[in-house]
């Protein structure tokens, strides 16, 4: 029996990454991915077991952070899930495996780790047409990128072991972690027990002293909007050329310094020729790895500091350079000493020039990622999928095999590409360039623009900010002087209504302070990890209600009448969709939805039908009282029965569970001495097939989803999908899957798609359609057998007409069928009427 978690100290870097997350929109930009290529194809059950001994190994892997007291604690377990998610197709879709590939890590870099829910990592092995390729996703929290190299080498040393075993008649699952790893695995204790002492008094000085009258420096934006932590992102790569990597090698060996040294001084250099005067200050990842023992734990040690320099007229690339050679010998004392806690040490005129979180950022990879292997075999480290931004760029330096790479991350919403294509241009042009030793670099022509100072990069392009929308003006209004007057004491300043917490100055300590003293003064619970996704003091009066009245509820819509489109704030209550209008006097037909679907299923078909013909769609209000098929059908009789006391529609049907939904709501009309209007059946499930049926999984729905989007996304069903995954990750390879075939689709949206189809599909299973109905039936098939066309005629008093069309399931309501089926829909009015 596994013990009780063990409960630690996290270190400053995982508690600024903690609230990070829940302060940001964007809840995966510390989600760390790579994309690895192996060179041998991995086994699954063996990448599976290999995955679970490692896990078993580091603590990292099975810890998560959860608030404790004033602070974030570092919760151990002693086991965790270490599933493998495994998805494959046999061939390769007709635009190559590489695109398909690359959609499904974006989708599941994309999704968010629950920091509570332990482990932080995620595996999944893809293989399209042969292509294979294993995706691991971890958050930055639990593992830096040095400590994520040491995790995969670990698990090169599992599969090789595994395999040698296996091939020696052992069971893999029998082979213990101690076999494979006889070595005890270093954590990241060590390095947090001394990050969690107070700040040495030297090491604050110093910091304090080189940032003095020091500004932020970044690119010149070229749209106004939010470039910080959790905007959209975007990740490009550009291997140096050789004369720009010869020039930089060269510089480093005329001054005796490192490469990294010549490249932080050329970044500098491009941001100065391009405008960035005086002393500017350019962030900088650490890794705290100063001992050989630190250098094998595992765990995230990693934080940023701001070096700062002056670029003056004279300076060349030697000069600047040996400048950033001496400032990084210097600060080595001082590393562990993050500017997240020398940013609340500087003085106050400092900090606001400097701000929280550099702009630039510059991370040094070195061999990190290179020279990886799987199973023995050499493994090939891709492009990040990475689409957030931590900051408005992200300056990442590789060493591989070939070269220099430089892979950056930028803010998508305010740089274009075309800005950071010409900004690595620039940064090309002036290596080369600078190769000779007299060059001033303050004269060099460069393409860039810089601005210095949080101010001034906001100010870049504030013309074409748009004013705030009536939703913000209303929530504004709804913080009270009250409230307001209890930020204004905690913060030391004036507060209003739509200003954020942190840009005030608030840290997190502040938090718990500012939720203690609100929730007593109000006498209300306030949700605290939604108000940190806006942390404003309106956001905070509206989840407490203070100054907001309740919505009234509306009156059922009469059916036949086209309402006013509600207003984004008004609930919903019945349901009904109107797909088309149509005209005074014309036909009605309402259908109801199918097994997680509305009324876009339907759009080919109301678009086919006459001119005057008004369509409405009963969808599911996402209730979830109603549970059964008779719940459903029992509350939309009542909503058909109360349409304001007017007429039924005309024609009553439905496509798929709307069928079924269609005769059930028949039959309660009925029973309530209304007569029911003929109805339209479009391939319903059979009724003996939906009582023997069971709860649909995954599987099911990805199958819907695919056919319903045509033929090109239906070849893109994955031969083997292992089961198991969080609903979002399903909803996520979905996504995937239809953007390879040129779908527009959202995760979110095919999320909350899926949920509804589990609804639906469990609320069929088991139900058994009653009768007879004494309503005239038209009952089309696509694939409905003659057993399954004799069953519904069971079900009614006169046996339907039925019509055989030449579709699939899905195809029915799309192309040539919709329209012999909105052919047929008049038809029926016809019929009864003769």
């Amino acid at each position: 029996m596994a013990g009780a978690p063990l409960e630690l100290p996290s270190s400053p870097g995982q508690e600024a990454l903690w609230w990070v997350q829940h302060r940001s929109a964007r809840k995966d930009m510390y989600n760390l991915t790579w994309r690895l290529r192996p060179a041998a194809p991995l086994d699954g059950a063996v990448l599976c077991r290999a995955w679970a001994l490692v896990v078993e190994r580091h603590e990292a892997l099975r810890t998560a952070l959860v608030p404790r007291d004033g602070a974030i604690a570092q919760r151990v377990h002693a086991t965790v899930p270490a599933d493998v998610q495994e998805v494959r197709w046999h061939r390769a879709p007709a635009g190559g495996p590489e695109p398909l590939l690359a959609h499904l890590a974006a989708q599941l870099h994309a999704e968010p780790f629950d920091l509570a829910s332990a482990p932080l990592a995620r595996l999944t092995l893809a293989e399209a047409g042969g292509v294979q390729e294993l995706q691991v996703t971890v958050h930055h929290a639990i593992l830096d990128g040095w400590a994520l190299h040491l995790v995969l080498a670990d698990l090169d040393r599992a599969i090789t072991g595994l395999t040698t075993a296996a091939r020696e008649g052992t069971d893999p699952a029998a082979v213990t972690a101690g076999r494979i790893f006889p070595d005890p695995p270093v954590t990241s204790r060590a390095f947090t027990e001394h990050a969690r002492r107070p700040a040495p008094p030297a090491g604050l000085d110093h910091w304090r002293t080189r940032l003095r009258h020091a500004r932020a420096v970044a690119l010149h934006p070229d749209t106004p909007g939010h470039a910080g932590t959790g905007a959209d992102g975007a990740v490009l790569r550009h291997r140096l050329s050789e004369a720009a990597a010869t020039a930089a090698a060269e510089v480093a060996r005329r001054i005796g310094s490192t490469l990294f040294a010549v490249q932080i001084a050329a970044v500098r250099c491009v941001l100065a020729a391009g405008g960035a005067r005086g002393r500017t200050a350019l962030g900088v990842v650490v890794a705290n790895r100063m001992t050989a023992r630190d250098q094998e734990a595992v765990g995230y040690l990693a934080h940023n500091v701001l070096f700062a320099d002056t670029v003056e007229e004279s300076d060349t690339l030697d000069t600047v350079a040996a400048r950033a050679r001496d400032a990084l010998w210097e600060s080595l004392p001082h590393q562990g000493v993050g500017h997240h806690t020398v940013f609340d040490a500087l003085p106050a005129d400092d900090a606001a020039r400097l701000g929280a979180m550099p702009p630039v950022l510059l991370t040094h990879h070195g061999l990190i990622g290179s020279g990886l292997r799987l199973g023995g075999h050499p493994a090939r480290l891709l492009p990040s999928p990475s689409s957030s931004a931590r900051c408005q760029l992200v300056i990442g330096l590789l060493e591989e095999a070939g070269g220099t790479v430089v892979e950056i991350e930028y803010a998508a919403g305010r740089l274009t590409e075309a800005t950071v294509r010409d900004f690595l241009a620039d940064l090309e042009d002036l290596l080369r360039r600078a190769a000779r030793p007299d060059t001033a670099v303050r004269s060099l022509p460069v393409r860039s623009r810089a601005v210095t100072g949080p101010a001034a990069v906001e100010a870049a392009g504030q013309a074409a900010v748009a004013a705030p929308g009536a939703g913000e003006r209303a929530r504004a209004a709804g913080a009270d002087a009250a409230l307001l007057e209890i930020w204004s004491t905690l913060l030391g300043r004036p507060v209003r209504p739509g200003d954020d917490f942190f840009q005030l100055g608030g840290h997190s300590l502040q938090v718990l302070s500012l939720v203690g003293t609100v929730e007593e003064r109000t006498g209300r619970q306030l949700e605290v990890t939604e108000w940190l996704d806006h942390p404003t003091p309106a956001r905070m009066a509206e989840l407490l209600g203070i100054g907001t009245p309740p919505a009234p509820v509306p009156a059922p819509a009469d059916l036949r009448r086209p309402a006013p489109a509600p207003g984004p704030d008004t609930p919903r209550r019945t349901g009904v969709a109107v797909l088309r209008e149509g005209t005074p006097g014309g036909r009605h037909l309402h259908l109801l939805h199918g097994a997680g679907t509305g009324r876009l299923a339907y759009r080919e078909l109301a678009a086919a039908l006459p001119a005057d013909w008004r369509v409405t769609v009963q969808e599911d209000d996402g209730d979830p009282a109603p549970t059964t098929v008779d719940a459903l059908a029992d509350r939309y009789a009542r909503d058909l029965a109360a349409a304001a006391g007017g007429p039924l529609p005309d024609v009553l049907g439905g496509w798929s569970m709307g069928g079924l939904l269609a005769h059930a709501v028949a039959v309660r009309l009925e029973r309530a001495a209304r007569t029911c209007p003929p109805l339209l059946l479009l391939d319903p499930p059979a009724p003996d097939a939906v009582h023997a049926a069971r709860p649909a999984d995954f599987v099911s729905f990805t199958d819907a989803v695919l056919a319903g989007a045509g033929e090109r996304a239906g070849a893109l069903r994955p031969d083997l999908l292992t089961p198991g995954a969080p609903p979002e990750r399903e909803a996520r390879l979905v996504t995937a899957l239809l953007r390879a075939a040129g779908e527009d689709a959202r995760a979110d949206a095919l999320a909350a798609r899926a949920a509804l189809h589990r609804r639906h599909t469990a609320a069929m299973a088991g139900h058994l359609p009653a009768g007879p109905v004494a309503a005239p039936a038209l009952l089309v098939t696509a694939e409905g057998s003659e057993e399954e066309v004799r069953q519904w005629a069971g079900r009614f008093t006169a046996a339907p007409r039925v019509v055989r069309l030449p579709a699939d399931h899905h195809g029915l309501l799309r192309g040539a069928a919709a329209t012999e089926i909105a052919r047929l829909t008049t038809g029926v009015l016809t019929a009864v009427a003769g």
